[in-house]
């Protein structure tokens, strides 16, 4: 009798616990998941082949200036690969909201070749910013990106840092806050 009520009760805990393993994750994770591999995939690794995979056929990408399409916004990222074509990406952060994915990114690189309106300088670009998708159906139907253009042409010497009351570079705080 207790192997019999041992058994039922070990089929009981897995017909339990089997729906909770089984169920599939929530539509923010699978949203989170499909940005993320972009980042690794697509951007860091220069997969750009298969950028066309993560978005959706109306997709655009907003700018202050204007809306891009898919195969505008991947041009985009061609010239950013041709100016570094030794760019890795790495993904810091994500938020999911609803249907809204933001990811905090940094990049690096050295601009070893003319693109993004740079000559080719020789010099090292890091730079972090954020981007912010929305999905439909599993695909990115709409971003928005925020980085600092200044602080790339900074970095390349193509901008001079304003001078301070002294003749001096106003030195000004920097915080990383991906590390403590």
């Amino acid at each position: 009798m207790q192997k019999n009520c041992a058994f039922v009760l070990s089929l009981l805990v897995v017909a339990v616990t089997l729906p909770c393993q089984s169920q599939p994750a929530s539509d923010q994770e699978k949203n989170k998941t499909v940005a993320r591999t972009f980042f690794e995939e697509v951007l860091d690794q220069g997969k750009l082949e298969r950028y066309s995979d993560f978005h959706a056929a109306d997709f655009m990408a907003h700018s202050a200036e204007r809306d891009y399409t898919v195969a505008e916004d991947m041009a985009a990222a061609r010239e950013e690969r041709r100016a570094m074509p030794d760019m890795q990406i790495a993904v810091k952060h994500m938020v999911a909201e609803g249907d809204l994915v933001v990811v905090h990114w940094t990049a690096w690189g050295t601009n070893t070749q003319p693109g993004m309106g740079l000559p080719a300088t020789g010099k090292p670009i890091k730079v972090s910013g954020m981007t912010l998708f929305r999905f439909r159906a599993g695909k990115i139907s709409e971003e928005w990106n925020a980085w600092s253009m200044l602080s790339v042409l900074k970095q390349v010497g193509l901008l001079c840092p304003p001078k301070g009351p002294t003749g001096q570079e106003p030195k000004f705080p920097t915080h990383d806050p991906t590390k403590p």
